[in-house]
């Protein structure tokens, strides 16, 4: 259906092919005698794997076009291209669905191809993945021609113009080298083994058995006892069954030889190998043994995976959009990048304690912050601070500047409020369902486990902040957190003690399920009460 929408949009035509076509041929057979194609690859789990992983990470970024400024950069929502490329490529591919079609075309092929479709005013509207195994590109009079076999076979030339062409790796300036035909052998390998064991265990991983028939026997009888052996025997639902031995027959089993038995240790390597060829991480693809060199922890893990594996194919997408897409008065105003930031937040201390410095040194501004972390900007939210010991000397500190407290409230309510609904949301659950069955002595348990626990919540949340926050201690703020967790904890404790004492569970007292706004206020003036010009 495609090409005829090709074909009605597109009248260009050439007669015959230009010279110097090279044509590739993707798939061969492997020295294992397997044939790997592209398609054929994704039947070995690892390589489907490594597939999944890089066409859906790469494709669930947002794709943003911004506008270039003279210091820094905007969103350019006015702009068509914004929607192009954020929400959907055409009338049925939305960004996230073409963008993971465009890397399985790059993985399996080295190569993506994309149908442009221009409007009369120059602007690109709409954009159509092309089939790269039915594609040949030649360079002529300078310019890359494209010759495009259709499904009925017939052939349709485009012109560069006319093509957005994302190339992989590769030697001649005209295609990239399909990864999977490159290492067809190890996949082949990988194809192989995974039969192997397919039959091996077909066979209930007992491949030797010999049968001592008695001797006389004859065909066709000495085929049917083997034939009726191996139907009620074979296979791994019949494993572990009782056989029952006709007079004359014995059984010797041989033993499974050793470069047989090592065919698991065969398909282990060959996950490594694969995701070697897709430079992945060992572990996003199930193999957990091999996956220290890309880091000492996950996180780090995450890093080296944006940074060596996601990044060259997002970067060459980007280039190619501005080379191939924008006009050359549009290269000089617009730019498209992915947003890869969530890949690289890392941990929440790390994170938290990153954005006080950000904001304690006028880097970041407070709602920066909050949009980063896909929060509401809130009033006042929009000053930098401006450290006091990085001020001219020419200019003179002025009276009743704000304190870096008024940029930091924000991200202390934050956490504050994480806090307190958690353990109000906790809290009421656990009333409506120890004391609905009239049952306040296991609410009574409950209560102490959970204010135990609550403690270490409370300091996940907090900690990072009050660490980083290093104008609290110039206004010489000093605080023992744990006495101070141990304190709260054990105060909403008592009450809730004293509250089961009463008896009377038809009302919440205020002091157990108090408004969300009243706790939060309550916890935030009491954390902060040994530095009052802090709030």
């Amino acid at each position: 259906m495609l090409e005829n929408i090709f074909e009605r949009r597109n009248t260009f035509h050439v007669s015959q092919s230009p010279p110097g076509w090279v044509v590739k041929g993707y798939g061969n057979e492997t020295h294992t005698g397997e044939y790997v194609t592209p398609e054929s690859a994704l039947s070995t789990t690892a390589v489907l794997a490594a597939f999944t992983i890089l066409s859906e990470d790469s494709s669930s970024l947002p794709l943003i076009t911004y506008r270039r400024l003279k210091r820094g950069k905007e969103r350019a929502f006015d702009n068509s291209y914004y929607s192009l490329f954020h929400d959907a490529f055409n009338n049925e591919h939305t960004s996230m669905i073409f963008r993971e079609i465009m890397m399985g075309h790059l993985l399996g092929w080295g190569n993506f191809y994309g149908q442009l479709i221009w409007d009369k005013k120059g602007k690109v509207v709409e954009i159509w993945p092309l089939r790269p195994d039915r594609m040949q590109v030649a360079r002529k009079n300078g310019r890359k021609v494209y010759l495009y076999n259709k499904a009925d076979g017939s052939p349709r030339a485009f012109t560069q113009d006319q093509i957005w062409h994302v190339p992989a790796f590769g030697f001649d300036g005209l295609q990239g080298y399909s990864r999977i035909t490159l290492a067809r052998n190890a996949i082949g390998l990988a194809v192989a083994t995974e039969k192997f064991g397919s039959k091996f265990f077909a066979n209930d991983a007992r491949p030797s058995l010999a049968l001592k028939l008695p001797a006389g026997m004859k065909d066709p009888a000495r085929g049917n006892v083997i034939e009726s052996w191996q139907k009620a025997y074979g296979g791994v639902n019949n494993s572990w069954k009782v056989a029952l031995l006709e007079e004359g027959l014995d059984i010797k089993e041989i033993g499974i030889p050793p470069e047989d038995a090592q065919f698991l240790e065969t398909r282990k390597f060959q996950v490594t190998e694969i995701a070697r060829i897709f430079r992945v991480p060992p572990h996003m693809i199930g193999d957990m043994e091999r996956s220290t060199s890309w880091g000492s922890g996950i996180e780090q893990q995450e890093i080296g995976y944006v940074s060596h594996t996601l990044r060259p194919w997002l970067t060459r997408i980007q280039q190619t959009i501005s080379q191939q897409i924008f006009l050359s008065d549009e290269r000089k105003e617009f730019v498209v990048e992915h947003l890869v930031e969530d890949f690289l937040k890392g941990d929440s201390q790390a994170r938290y304690q990153m954005y006080v410095q950000a904001i304690n040194n006028g880097i970041m501004s407070p709602n920066e912050v909050r949009e980063k972390e896909n929060m509401n900007p809130y009033d006042g939210g929009d000053e930098y601070m401006r450290p006091l010991n990085m001020t001219s000397v020419s200019q003179k500190p002025q009276k009743g500047q704000p304190g870096s407290r008024n940029a930091l409230k924000g991200l202390y309510q934050d956490a504050i409020g994480r806090v307190v609904r958690r353990e109000l949301n906790d809290l009421s659950g656990a009333a409506r369902r120890f004391l609905a069955k009239d049952q306040p002595e296991k609410f009574g348990e409950w209560l102490e486990t959970f204010y135990q626990e609550h403690g270490s919540f409370m300091k996940r949340q907090l900690q990072p902040l009050l660490d980083a926050d290093k104008s609290l201690f110039d206004a010489g703020f000093t605080l023992n957190f744990d006495e101070f967790i141990e304190e709260y904890c054990q105060k909403r404790y008592s009450d809730a003690q004293k509250w089961l004492e009463i008896g009377d569970f038809g009302e919440m007292e205020p002091e157990i399920l108090t408004s969300q706004a009243v706790l939060q206020d309550e916890l935030y003036r009491s954390l902060f009460e040994a530095a009052p010009e802090a709030l």
